[in-house]
């Protein structure tokens, strides 16, 4: 009898908190159309901070809930990152983009599509680059490559944070080398177009690079370049030129509209040499 009371009194607070989701998302949806004031978008901040304690204290078995959880929760992140006006006229920021993934990759490790917004909404503008650390430390323990063979991306988003955002080369070679086994491990299907192979070897040549020497200019060049190539939106794109720009590389576009990088000339290039590396240690909380 206890348990099937705990059972319902369980159930009834997950459907609380989806609830809670739905009803905050109705009005989130009138406001956008008649406009935000910082007022409303800081009010919404906390109505988001609030749902999303919620929905991390739901248990984890999520009773059947999980898939539903994660899903509606990675729409509602989809929604916030992309409100320019809130995130940045209104200056309510990026702060919770850790949050909403965090949600999204405990009920959910194998929604392999959140996993490419962890570094740029995360390390980029939220500026919490030891949290995606823990959350791709976290979906790693549920993933691998003969069950879902794209799962060495994993690998390679964490290994360009922890060189681009941590400074911890020694680190990224070996998510790199991670990245390089799991794409040799991987199994597509007969209709597919796997690009393992190459993956696999620019991983591993990564990895070598940044194990003889850590703070690599090319490394990090490459990374830049790899994160320019992933980018979800126009301001990642911004900074991802500007970085490759302090690195002494220009962005280009072809007559297709392809980006393409070339080395600066001048005295712009030789101050790219002398660019200084910081390492950030993450605290173990």
């Amino acid at each position: 009898m206890h348990k099937l009371v705990a059972v319902a009194i369980n159930t009834g607070a997950i459907v609380t908190c989806l609830a809670t989701t739905l009803a905050f998302q109705l009005p989130r949806v009138n406001q956008k159309i008649v406009g935000e004031t910082p007022e409303v978008s800081r009010k919404i901040v906390e109505q988001e901070k609030t749902r999303l304690k919620l929905l991390s204290q739901i248990p984890p078995q999520g009773f059947g809930f999980n898939n539903l959880i994660a899903g509606t929760t990675f729409l509602s992140y989809a929604q916030y990152f992309g409100d320019d006006r809130a995130r940045e006229a209104n200056k309510t920021g990026y702060s919770l983009s850790p949050s909403y993934l965090k949600v999204v990759i405990d009920r959910d490790p194998r929604f392999m599509l959140s996993y490419l917004f962890i570094s740029t909404g995360s390390s980029i503008f939220a500026g919490q680059p030891c949290k995606s650390i823990a959350l791709y430390a976290k979906g790693l323990q549920s993933l691998s490559p003969e069950q879902i063979p794209e799962a060495y991306t994993v690998w390679r988003y964490q290994g360009m944070d922890q060189l681009l955002f941590l400074g911890d080369g020694e680190a990224a070679s070996r998510s790199y080398q991670n990245a390089a086994e799991w794409a040799d491990r991987a199994t597509f299907g007969s209709d597919a177009l796997p690009e393992t192979e190459f993956i696999a070897l620019s991983s591993r040549q990564a990895a070598v690079l940044l194990k003889q020497n850590p703070r690599s200019r090319q490394a990090r060049i490459s990374a830049w370049g790899s994160v320019l190539a992933a980018a979800i939106d126009k301001k990642t794109v911004e900074i991802a030129v500007t970085e490759l720009a302090v690195l002494g590389m220009d962005v280009k576009t072809d007559r297709n509209g392809r980006l393409y990088m070339q080395p600066l000339s001048g005295s712009k290039a030789a101050s790219a040499l002398n660019v200084e590396v910081t390492k950030k240690v993450c605290s173990i909380e």
